[in-house]
């Protein structure tokens, strides 16, 4: 199956280097929880939080805008010289070729845009189960209780043309055997890391990542008493949250180094119009009655999703 656009294989045990990475709900996995500005809404009973590809929205825009139009004027040439009898068999081949690219353009695209603006993760304290959003209506909704749920944080294969390796935090849902996972969802901060995680800044990434579970388990072994959101994401399309997304690291560096990135901000920018088409695009998604019954309480109020 594939969690945006990472493929993740099910229905296969559980690997050693995955059950070393595991994390226990019942202790601390860092010194502090932080919202990490992944939260949609938290009240006394449920807790919203997105799920990683939200913050990777725009990337299936960018590849189809990029490599579609290669591929139309590329089928269109080798169909020009298919008249070469000696070596039309070559072009045809070509041509299938670019059609399968093209095709693989349209399928990003699509990851993108026409689907949901957010599948959201929901972490339910009073029924203790957890609820990962994939579409509206019937088996549209992935389902675990909260103590079954094997959660780690998955450092995906590494990419030196996207930044390095990405590492999210995963929840695998298991069959009864304990051991063989059967469905799979991502959710929270996303992180990108150049280096490995022996060094210093390796290390201090996957803390980020660390601290926002630590956010999440504490809501749910403690309850929101002691936590706090920093700033809630709107739930709908905000071009001022899209250019957030990319943005927000900035003013965690200097003056200088800022001056030095704001070249390699101008594709920032384009990124962040594309996640913003991508949720102009996208429908609203609707949790089902038995999870929106599920999340009710008397005298709760959800706490308003403030735009940003």
């Amino acid at each position: 199956m594939y969690d945006y656009l990472t493929k993740i294989d099910v229905n296969r045990p559980i690997e050693e280097s995955e059950r070393k990475r595991g994390l226990s709900i019942h202790k601390p996995v860092a010194e502090k929880g932080e919202d990490k500005r992944v939260v949609f809404r938290m009240n006394d009973v449920f807790l919203d939080v997105c799920d990683a590809s939200y913050q990777q929205l725009g990337w299936g825009i960018m590849a189809f805008l990029f490599a579609f139009p290669f591929t139309i004027y590329g089928a269109v040439q080798c169909v020009e010289f298919t008249d070469m009898e000696d070596v039309a068999w070559a072009f045809w081949a070509l041509f299938v070729g670019f059609c399968l690219l093209g095709g693989i353009c349209l399928w990003a695209l699509f990851r993108d845009c026409f689907g949901y603006r957010h599948k959201t993760v929901r972490f339910n304290r009073k029924n203790r189960m957890v609820y990962a959003f994939r579409h509206n209506g019937p088996g549209g909704v992935v389902a675990v209780p909260w103590d079954k749920a094997f959660f780690f944080p998955h450092r995906q294969s590494s990419y030196a043309m996207m930044g390095g390796a990405p590492t999210v935090m995963r929840c695998f849902v298991l069959a009864d055997d304990g051991k063989t996972i059967k469905d799979t969802f991502s959710f929270g901060l996303r992180v990108v890391n150049g280096g490995d995680e022996d060094g210093a800044w390796g290390k201090e990434v996957l803390q980020s990542v660390l601290a926002n579970f630590e956010f999440i388990r504490q809501f749910m072994e403690e309850g929101p008493a002691n936590l706090s959101v920093e700033r809630y994401m709107p739930e709908g399309p905000s071009l001022k949250a899209s250019f957030t997304i990319w943005f927000d690291g900035f003013r965690e560096v200097g003056m200088i180094a800022r001056a030095l990135t704001m070249v390699a901000a101008i594709p920032m920018v384009f990124m962040s119009i594309f996640h913003f088409i991508a949720q102009l695009t996208s429908r609203e998604p609707v949790w089902p009655e038995d999870v929106q019954r599920a999340s009710e309480a008397s005298q709760t109020s959800v706490a308003p999703a403030v735009q940003s």
